[in-house]
């Protein structure tokens, strides 16, 4: 193929690419909101745990909208990764020789399935530790003191607010109500203080709201044209005051800012739990080995320490929650490297038993058969033109 057919065919590979992704972002940021909230779940169970006020704040009007479009965009490029990935393989496939596809058939489905056990890890686990470790460093201990017993009808039937001695009692002050739960069905004007989310809350009536004078006399007009015979039923919206403890740090975190702590803590993890694939690679060019790799091993742990430690925030919880899989990633990359050697994956022979115990000498003779062999084994991917095309080119399209 000349260049200019080159370059066509990857101006066709991109627009196909595109059409997946784009239709997928419209949906997706439809669905913003249920995923911001998906993400903001650990932060309020973290802030729950540490009794601070369970709230995020948006601090421009755009803020919120543009997060949104944020996470579909992002969700969508996800999900269409391997739509993606095949049309760039579709793309760089005919210049491959039959065993070099073999090595992308074994290595893609290896990637997909550390990213998902990535994905699992860090919601399930290291992100919420990790924030769990964060609220808690910043939070301030509460300053605690014994309650009085409450107080109980004396025997005599005389007043219960009479002290001992005879002595008027002090005068009960206000008090809201304390509560676990907001209760079901609050009038207007009640006021409770939820210690789930460490709020204080307050029924209000839901005040009518014109955006402009536009509206409201539409809205007036068509009364007069169709007045509603059915009674309006009152309605009732809580708002919440935000309590914090008494000289501690308030907790209230920007939407922004933590959407983008999220997904960068995300993106390190899914990177980082590709090296056994990385591992495989170097294996098979021959630039390390399996006895190499565990001679080596305290070096590698010395270097993945480092690698938690920029990935992650700053503290010793979230580096040991990513230095531990990452470790036992490296002797899961050694053990696939022992079992998965480079002429095995060429010869298609990578879930096959046969010649398992063969030594040394003859699986030296089957790889060198298997290299002569390569050019000659049919390609079961492409059609018969295309196999044509690669026996007039030695097997490597121009």
């Amino acid at each position: 193929m000349s260049f200019g057919e080159h370059l066509h065919e990857l101006r066709g590979r991109v627009f196909k690419a595109l059409i997946v992704p784009l239709p997928l972002s419209i949906g997706f940021f439809l669905l913003a909101p249920y995923i911001r909230e998906l993400l903001i779940a650990p932060l309020f169970a973290a802030l729950r745990a540490n009794g601070q006020t369970v709230q995020i704040q948006a601090l421009s009007p755009a803020e919120t909208i543009t997060v949104d479009m944020k996470l579909a965009v992002v969700a969508a490029l996800s999900v269409s990764a391997p739509w993606l990935l095949f049309q760039l393989w579709k793309f760089v496939e005919p210049g491959l020789f039959v065993h070099e596809r073999r090595y992308v058939h074994f290595l893609a489905p290896l990637s997909s399935v550390l990213t998902a056990c990535a994905i699992a890890l860090f919601y399930w686990i290291l992100l919420p530790f990790t924030l769990l470790f964060l609220v808690s460093f910043g939070a301030a201990r509460p300053r605690t003191f014994d309650a009085p017993p409450p107080l109980t009808a004396p025997a005599d039937g005389g007043d219960a607010a009479t002290a001992a001695g005879g002595a008027p009692a002090a005068p009960m002050p206000f008090a809201f109500p304390v509560l676990d739960e907001d209760p079901p069905a609050p009038r207007a004007g009640e006021a409770w203080i939820s210690t789930r989310d460490q709020v204080l809350r307050v029924a209000v009536p839901v005040q009518k709201v014109v955006a402009n004078a536009v509206l409201d006399l539409a809205d007036r007009a068509t009364q007069l044209i169709s007045p509603t015979t059915e009674p309006v039923v009152p309605q009732l919206q809580l708002l919440e005051i935000p309590l914090s403890v008494l000289g501690g740090v308030s907790q209230v975190y920007r939407l922004s800012e933590y959407i983008n702590f999220t997904l960068l803590l995300l993106a390190g993890s899914v990177v980082a739990f590709q090296m056994p694939v990385a591992i495989l690679l170097l294996g098979w060019v021959g630039m390390v080995n399996p006895r190499m790799l565990r001679e080596k091993r305290r070096w590698a742990v010395f270097i993945m320490a480092i690698i938690a430690a920029v990935v992650t925030p700053p503290d010793l919880t979230s580096m040991l929650l990513l230095l531990v899989p990452l470790w036992l990633l490296y002797e899961f990359g050694i053990v696939l490297l022992l079992l998965v050697p480079a002429h095995k994956v060429a010869q298609g022979r990578v879930f096959s038993v046969r010649g398992a115990g063969a030594g040394a000498s003859q699986a030296a003779q089957t790889e060198q058969r298997g290299r002569r062999s390569w050019e000659e084994e049919p390609d079961d991917w492409h059609s018969p033109g295309s196999r044509d095309d690669d026996d007039a080119t030695g097997g490597r399209s121009s």
